[in-house]
């Protein structure tokens, strides 16, 4: 984008030559000003287009057709300012007297260049498709909604499911999440009332991965070499050290006043878990030993095992919460789920309460985020702080999915914006 102006004139000269002035005097001082002037603005569009497009991707999946995620890695903008005059002065050759003739020109330009990447192939499978880990949970220590962070993520828990049909992207059966809701719901209050709290910390497991050591076979180097490889020696008997596998694990932990509470007795019942401990372990049902691990039993288990989903199976799960037109019901535009009665199921209980996706054939005023699909807008009210609060959260999992293992490729697309 360019501004010019020109100037003419008797006294010409004199305008010409402040705007040389002014450019003169420019270098170190426009930086500053558009940067001031600019970086908002550019911030506040990024946040925006990217609240767009996964809303779009998330209307997208709920009509059963493809996501498509289009990055931008980098956004270059170029200020320049140019200035010129010119000056005719003396006695002039057609007319009597002095003559004061002067032009001058002032350029502002700023020029922005946009590097879009399709994400695809390899980024598609890795950041969309891989389940996530239960460590990430942690980041509910950081500020994140522990209700919907369960519900959005997790599959089931100790196989209690929480919808699993909804995460598919054509469901052929109803399918209910009623007592997992209440479940994490029981558990999001005891959090916010402090009375139970997730850490990260050491575990050791309990069976030896090697035979009794005498102590006077360990050297410091062993020592070094054990811990480098996550392994710790133990005494396991007089003059006998066992090598222990040492890992990283999620430990829910219960409070005192909390372990035998009414609130944390109903969470156990849900979720098949021993009562009356102080913490229980979290485990992901894709860790390298869950099969061998021991799992939930009548009497009840110390670990909670997680079922997690993939990003891709958490945008399926919420598009169920997208209202879809009555119209492309109807018309089978949109796929649908026949009840046992003969009616079309309503999918958007599953996330009641927590996110919920507007449909409107006219454009909505002063909506939070807005698409247009299929002739149809799709939004979320500005008033709706759980909906929005949902897209932040798949945000800031993309970046995390994104950031543990960056892989740059595929086309860049590279576009200049400005005249």
């Amino acid at each position: 984008m360019a501004d010019r102006i020109r100037i003419y004139g008797t006294r010409g000269w004199l305008l010409a030559a402040l705007a040389a002035s002014t450019v003169m005097a420019a270098p170190g001082c426009l930086g500053p000003r558009a940067l001031r002037s600019t970086r908002m603005k550019y911030n506040e569009a990024v946040r925006t287009t990217n609240d767009e497009q996964l809303l779009m991707n998330i209307v997208r999946l709920r009509y059963a057709d493809s996501p498509v995620f289009i990055d931008l890695p980098s956004i270059t903008s170029q200020f320049e300012m140019a200035g010129m005059a010119h000056f005719l002065g003396g006695r002039g050759n057609q007319f009597p007297g002095f003559a004061n003739l002067g032009s001058g020109e002032f350029t502002a330009r700023d020029s922005p260049t946009l590097s879009y990447r399709p994400r695809e192939g390899k980024d598609v499978s890795r950041i969309l498709l891989t389940p996530l880990s239960a460590e990430l949970f942690s980041v509910v220590n950081a500020g994140a909604n522990f209700e919907q962070l369960m519900l959005t993520t997790i599959d089931d828990i100790n196989d209690v499911p929480n919808a699993p049909q909804a995460a598919l992207m054509v469901p052929k059966v109803p399918d209910y999440n009623e007592e997992f809701l209440r479940g994490i719901r029981l558990l999001a209050g005891l959090y916010e009332r402090g009375g139970v709290e997730l850490r990260v910390g050491s575990e050791e497991e309990d069976v030896s991965a090697s035979d009794p050591i005498a102590t006077n076979s360990l050297g410091g180097q062993d020592l070094l070499n054990a811990a480098k490889e996550g392994y710790v020696y133990r005494q396991k008997g007089e003059g006998e050290y066992a090598l222990l596998k040492r890992d990283k694990g999620l430990v829910l932990k219960i409070r005192p006043g909390f372990v035998n509470s009414p609130e944390m007795h109903e969470v156990e019942r849900i979720f098949r878990l021993r009562p009356g401990l102080a913490g229980y372990r979290v485990r992901s049902d894709l860790a390298e030993n869950a099969l061998e691990a021991t799992k939930p039993i009548d009497e009840g288990a110390d670990t909670i095992y997680l079922h997690m989903r993939s990003i891709l199976q958490i945008l399926l799960f919420l598009s169920k919460g997208v209202c879809v037109p009555e119209a492309h019901v109807l018309d089978h535009v949109a796929p649908s789920t026949e009840t046992p009665d003969g009616g079309v199921y309503n999918w958007t209980r599953v996330t009641a309460g927590n996110f919920f996706v507007h449909s409107s054939k006219h454009r909505p005023k002063d909506p939070e985020v807005a698409v247009q699909y299929r002739g149809y807008w799709f939004y979320i009210p500005s008033d709706d702080v759980n909906s929005r609060s949902i897209l932040a959260i798949i945000e800031i999992l993309v970046s995390l999915e994104d950031s543990e293992s960056r892989v740059i490729g595929g086309p860049l697309l590279t576009i200049p914006v400005g005249g």
